[in-house]
C-alpha cells in the first residue's frame, strides 16, 4: 500500500466519507467539534503549567507562596480596575468575581457535545426510516470516482436505484394508503414525524427539525458565554471592531478578561484559633491572554456558523416545495443524454413520478445525492427511476393530488394547483 492510499483512509476516517447532509451540518458538528477540543486541549495544557501568580508580601515562605497560588487559583478571584479603591464590602466583591477561568476546558468540552447532539438526533432517528441515506450518498460518491472499474459503478448505480426504488414504492406510503386520514389528522402525525413514517416526508420533516436544532444549539452558545462570562457577549465581537477600526490597541484589562485580578484569603495562627490574619494580594492570570484571543475568535466562527445555518434552513425550504421538485427533476429527465420520447414528455406522469412516487423524501434523498457527488449522478438514478421503476410499475399512472396548467417554462398555475401544491408537501 503506498502513501496517497494509507492518506486517503487516514482522511476518510477523520473527516468521515459518508456525508448524508449540507455543507453547512458539516460545519457544526465537524469542523465546530475539532475547533472547541482542540481549544480544550490547549486550554486544558496552559491552565495546570502556567497558572495563576500571585505577588505576596516579602515575608513569606516559599510554602506560604505555593499555598497562595493553590488557593487563588481553587477560589475565585475579583476584577477591580487599577484606578478604583480595593472594596470592602463582600456583597461588591461577589460582583466582581471572575467564576470561568478555573473551568473553561470543561466548558469548551460541553460546548462541543451541544454541536453534536443534533447529528446524534439525525442519525438515531434516520435509520428508523427504513434506509441509509449515507450508503446512498457514498455509492453515488464511488460510482462518480474515474478509478472505479465499470462493474463496481455499475452495482452502484443498482444499488442506489433498487434502494430508492424499494423506500418510495412502499404501498404504505402510496397516496392510496391514508387517502382516509383527514386534515388534522395528517397535520398531527405530519409534525411528529416518528409517526408519520409512511406520508412520504419522514425524512424532509426530520431534517428540517435537525437544522432548527442547529440553529437553536448555535444561538443557546452564546447564551452561555454570556452567563459564563458574567456580561452580554452578544455584543463582544462589535467592540472589538470598533476598537479595531478607531485604532485602539487590544484592551489588555477588561472586564471579560482581566489579566490582574485580587484575591483575599485568610491564614490562621496554629495554637490561636481565634487569631486570624487576612490578606488581600494582586494576582496575575497569565492564560486569560489566550482566552481572550480564543473567545474573539470563537465569536466570529459562531457569527459565521449561525448565518450559514440560518440560510441553508431558508435555502432548504425553498429546495422541497413543490413547484421546485418540479422542475428539478424535469430538467434531468430531458438532460442533453437521453432522447425525447413521448414518456418523458408526458407531463401528467413526470407529475405522478414527481409528487406521488418519489414525494418530499425521495427527492431529499435525490438532492442529498446531487450535493456530495454531482449532478450527473443525480441525473443518472432520476432516469433509470423513471423509466426502469416508474413507468414499468404505473404505465398508466397519472397523478391524482395535483392539477397543473403549464407553458413552456412551468410558470402558469391556477389558485387551485398552488393549494394542492401545499398539501402535497404539508401532507
Amino acid at each position: 500500500m503506498d502513501f496517497h492510499s494509507l492518506m486517503g483512509q487516514a482522511s476518510s476516517m477523520i473527516l468521515g466519507k459518508r456525508n448524508d447532509d449540507s455543507t453547512s451540518d458539516r460545519l457544526n458538528y465537524r469542523y465546530t467539534v475539532g475547533i472547541l477540543v482542540v481549544f480544550a486541549i490547549i486550554n486544558m495544557n496552559r491552565l495546570y503549567t502556567d497558572q495563576i501568580k500571585c505577588w505576596v508580601p516579602a515575608f513569606f515562605t516559599p510554602n506560604y507562596d505555593e499555598y497562595v497560588r493553590s488557593v487563588c487559583f481553587v477560589q475565585n478571584t475579583y476584577y477591580v480596575e487599577h484606578t478604583d479603591k480595593t472594596p470592602q464590602s463582600l456583597t461588591v466583591k461577589r460582583e466582581s468575581e471572575i467564576l470561568y477561568y478555573q473551568w473553561v476546558p470543561f466548558i469548551l468540552l460541553v460546548k462541543a457535545f451541544l454541536f453534536y447532539i443534533p447529528r446524534i438526533s439525525w442519525n438515531t432517528f434516520g435509520l428508523k426510516s427504513g434506509i441509509q441515506v449515507s450508503d446512498l450518498v457514498e455509492s453515488s460518491f464511488d460510482y462518480k470516482l474515474p478509478t472505479t472499474d465499470a462493474t463496481h459503478r455499475q452495482m452502484c448505480l443498482d444499488y442506489i436505484v433498487d434502494s430508492i426504488d424499494q423506500y418510495c414504492g412502499d404501498h404504505r406510503r402510496q397516496s392510496e394508503a391514508h387517502t382516509h386520514l383527514n386534515i388534522i389528522q395528517r397535520i398531527l402525525i405530519t409534525g411528529w414525524c416518528i409517526t408519520g413514517k409512511y406520508l412520504g416526508n419522514y425524512l424532509v420533516v426530520l431534517y428540517m427539525t435537525t437544522k432548527l436544532m442547529y440553529i437553536g444549539v448555535s444561538l443557546f452558545q452564546i447564551l452561555l458565554l454570556s452567563i459564563m462570562l458574567g456580561s452580554n457577549f452578544a455584543f463582544y465581537g462589535i467592540q472589538v471592531l470598533d476598537r479595531f477600526f478607531r485604532g485602539i490597541h487590544w484592551n489588555t484589562e477588561s472586564r471579560l478578561f482581566p489579566k490582574t485580578t485580587l484575591c483575599d484569603f485568610t491564614i490562621r495562627e496554629f495554637g490561636h484559633p481565634k487569631r486570624s490574619h487576612d490578606y488581600t494580594v494582586p494576582c496575575v492570570l497569565p492564560h486569560n491572554l489566550f482566552n481572550q484571543q480564543m473567545f474573539t475568535f470563537l465569536y466570529f466562527w459562531y457569527a459565521i456558523v449561525i448565518s450559514l445555518n440560518i440560510c441553508d434552513f431558508f435555502l432548504w425550504l425553498y429546495v422541497i416545495t413543490p413547484q421546485y421538485r418540479l422542475n428539478f427533476i424535469h430538467k434531468r429527465l430531458h438532460s442533453k443524454k437521453y432522447p425525447l420520447t413521448n414518456e418523458m414528455n408526458d407531463q401528467s406522469k413526470i407529475l405522478a413520478f414527481t409528487n406521488d412516487y418519489l414525494e418530499a423524501d425521495g427527492f431529499f434523498i435525490l438532492s442529498l445525492i446531487k450535493e456530495n457527488s454531482s449532478d450527473y449522478v443525480a441525473a443518472e438514478i432520476v432516469h433509470r427511476l423513471y423509466t426502469e421503476k416508474f413507468l414499468k410499475r404505473y404505465p398508466n399512472k397519472t397523478t391524482t393530488t395535483t392539477k397543473i396548467i403549464y407553458d413552456d417554462d412551468y410558470t402558469k398555475k391556477d389558485n387551485d394547483s398552488k393549494r394542492s401544491h401545499l398539501c402535497s408537501l404539508i401532507c
